[in-house]
């Protein structure tokens, strides 16, 4: 019976195993992503500032202008770095969510097939006292 329940145990830990390798390989795609979209908007953004620049030699007001486009540009850039920071801890608190509750079913389902069979063998234990008890008895 503990062979039954270990073999079972291990057949959902190697399911578990495979649903968190899943969403690993998930969450590497989309921070792949994420980081491939921030590296092309930054280059547009330098392309941006480049032309901003050139600009400047043409006409003096137009580097205020640039200065106050670099600013808000870094201010961007930076919250945009807080919000993938945000989400990257987001997707770490729910893999880590994910794994706490698939480890507690896991506990959960072996202590249940502990508390039956604990149950059983108070059963036995009480079956052979009344044996014991009735031998007694006759005795």
């Amino acid at each position: 019976m503990l062979k039954n329940s270990l073999q079972q145990t291990e057949a959902e830990s190697g399911r578990m195993d495979q649903e968190q390798t899943n969403v690993q390989s998930k969450n590497d795609v989309i921070d792949k992503s994420i980081m491939q979209l921030h590296t092309k908007t930054k280059a547009i953004r330098d392309d941006i500032i480049s032309h901003a620049s050139q600009q400047k030699t043409i006409e003096k007001s137009s580097a205020n202008l640039l200065k106050q486009t670099k600013v808000a540009y870094e201010n961007i850039s930076n919250k945009e770095v807080e919000i993938e920071n945000y989400a990257n801890e987001i997707s770490r608190v729910r893999l880590d969510n994910l794994n706490t509750t698939t480890q507690n079913e896991v506990l959960q389902k072996k202590l249940d097939d502990l508390i039956g069979e604990l149950k059983e063998k108070e059963a036995d234990v009480m079956h052979v006292e009344k044996n014991i008890k009735d031998r007694l008895l006759k005795i």
